[in-house]
């Protein structure tokens, strides 16, 4: 029975500090494009080096100092498909994607030095990355889940006192996978599984 006031006096303390009473929450909804792609899985249309768009979001969470700590989402549809190029009839891609799950910390400027103007940052971390295709005939498809990093940085300006803009440029690769042997049928002519791209992105903050 001692443990429920001890977990009181702790919700206390906590909502009482003052970073939690200057911490913020930053709901950003973003649209861009994913670019300089570079990857060892099956490419058949070259396409992964192209230009995709992406939409995704991000959740932060700010305070008054210069650490925070965010959740990332992006996704590229057909990230394995170019328009520009033919291709095989058994290898046209019909269907790919890509898309990042990652969790950052954040490094900002102190919300002091420019109050509610423009606040650049720098992020980073890891999660996971995905990246799948289909094609015509089924015969090269891709169904991959690989560990990854990011890291990344932008600037967050509000225009209002609950609205602003967030632009984003960021670096995404995959730094562990499956071993290549036990996959069936194998994804990449070489074995040695690699996906890297980058992203920039612009979005709407919402703060809370």
């Amino acid at each position: 029975m001692r443990t429920a006031p001890r977990v009181l006096v702790v919700i206390s303390l906590l909502v009482m500090s003052p970073v939690a009473v200057s911490a913020e929450w930053h709901f950003t909804p973003f649209i861009g494009y994913t670019f300089k792609g570079a990857t060892t899985i099956h490419d058949t249309e070259n396409a992964v080096g192209k230009r995709h768009w992406h939409f995704g979001g991000a959740v932060t969470l700010v305070g008054n100092g210069p650490i925070g700590v965010e959740g990332l989402f992006v996704r590229t549809p057909g990230l394995f498909l170019n328009d520009e190029s033919a291709c095989d009839i058994i290898t046209c891609v019909t269907s790919s994607r890509s898309y990042a799950v990652m969790g950052n910390a954040v490094l900002t400027i102190p919300r002091h030095w420019n109050q509610y103007g423009l606040r650049p940052y720098v992020s980073g971390g890891g999660g996971f990355l995905h990246a799948s295709r289909t094609d015509t005939q089924n015969v090269l498809p891709v169904d991959l889940n690989v560990v990854g990093l990011n890291v990344g940085g932008g600037a967050v300006g509000f225009v209002s006192d609950r609205v602003g803009l967030r632009f984003d440029l960021r670096y995404f690769r995959k730094i562990k996978g499956p071993d290549p042997a036990t996959l069936s049928p194998p994804v990449s002519p070489v074995g040695v599984i690699r996906l890297r791209y980058w992203t920039t992105s612009l979005g709407v903050v919402f703060k809370y």
